[in-house]
């Protein structure tokens, strides 16, 4: 049952509010509870419609065709912009209190760095953080969401497009002169989830930062990638070093195949307890890493994880982390985990029981999920 709808979301109801003194005054003024109110007076459907703007007419269009069956989840992802937060907050306010159109919650969520006026933030960041919100929020609810792409900068349609039809979502959009939406056909792609398996010693690297140093490693794994591969990956100078990053679109084609896994794959495997007693392997010489080792009680909490035969430590500093995320990836046979505390960092190396990409993919999501609630 459909119940979640995720709306991308342009200028059009700011653009058009500005066109009336009296909506506009109270835009400007952020009187947006009032300003909703004014927009669900039937007058101004019955008079001018397209006042409404686009993302308004597009979801209770897609509302009215009967496309979603209960009215449960509504996200709506806004750029970053001053102008997007206040037509995201003005759009969670006219769905809170729509008699027709409301749903049980509506949530808005600024997409970082997406905006048209840093272009290169907007290329290198914007679209990917895109990719990754609507990723998150379809693995959360899964088959029972669509995706409305009407609102917003047109490569959004193209990437929603995409990663809708890479996890088998429906999309929807409403052309200027339709009156209703339409659901879009699929583009001329599909999902090669054994490619993803087989480059993932090199794709998973790119996980959270969606760039890395083009190294002369790094540029011998590259070389061997299968060419259908190869343009999900553009490459670029930062203070004159060389770097390779992940594409908007080769985020699309990642997040595809983690879902692909999640939904179809994941309840089919288990991993293999460890034979032998969990081996903590970490120089003495390395006084604070053995600090934070031993103050987090980290040997005993990897024993948890059966799957993990060895830890030891690569590497750490003394610096105070705070708010920075934990990474966990995949990186040949191995795992690698960048583990921030209060006390420092600490760099480690995990082997495990995996004894395949699909096995690798379980081992880490489970250490993730582990480090997670535990640090």
């Amino acid at each position: 049952m459909v119940d979640t709808l995720i709306a991308t979301v342009g200028a059009s109801l700011y653009v058009n509010i500005s066109k009336d003194d009296e909506l506009k005054k109270l835009y400007e003024s952020e009187r947006l509870e009032e300003l909703a109110d004014k927009l669900l007076d039937n007058k101004i459907k019955q008079e001018n419609e397209r006042m409404l703007g686009a993302e308004i007419n597009s979801v209770e269009s897609i509302i009215k065709e009967g496309y979603i069956e209960e009215r449960k989840n509504l996200y709506f992802l806004v750029s970053d912009t001053k102008t997007g937060e206040k037509v995201g907050k003005l759009l969670e306010a006219y769905f809170k209190y729509s008699k027709d159109s409301s749903f049980e919650k509506v949530e808005v969520k600024k997409i970082e760095r997406l905006d048209d006026e840093n272009r290169e933030d907007f290329k290198r960041y914007g679209l990917k953080n895109l990719v990754k919100s609507m990723s998150a929020i379809l693995k959360e609810h899964g088959p029972s969401t669509i995706i409305n792409a009407t609102g917003g900068y047109k490569a959004q349609i193209a990437f929603a497009l995409a990663l809708g039809q890479g996890m088998n979502i429906p999309v929807y959009y409403q052309f200027e002169r339709f009156p209703t939406v339409i659901k879009l056909p699929p583009l001329p792609l599909s999902l090669d989830y054994k490619l993803y398996l087989d480059y993932l010693y090199f794709i998973d690297q790119f996980d959270d930062e969606g760039f890395i140093e083009y190294t002369p490693e790094i540029a011998n794994q590259y070389k061997v990638l299968d060419e259908r591969l190869t343009p999900l990956f553009n490459f670029g100078d930062v203070d004159n070093v060389k770097y390779i990053e992940l594409s908007p679109m080769g985020q699309v084609f990642i997040e595809s195949a983690k879902q692909f896994f999640n939904l179809t794959k994941k309840n089919q495997l288990s991993l293999k307890h460890r034979k032998n007693d969990l081996i903590m392997q970490y120089s003495n010489s390395e006084e604070h890493s053995k600090k934070i080792i031993l103050e987090f009680n980290l040997e005993d909490k990897f024993k948890k994880l059966d799957f993990i035969e060895k830890v030891y430590v690569k590497g750490g500093n003394e610096k105070e982390v705070s708010g920075k995320r934990n990474q966990v990836k995949i990186f040949g046979d191995e795992i690698k985990i960048i583990l921030n505390t209060k006390k420092g960092t600490l760099y480690l190396g995990v082997q495990t029981t995996a004894e395949n990409a699909e096995e690798m993919l379980l081992a880490k999501e489970k250490i993730e999920e582990f480090i997670n609630n535990n640090f």
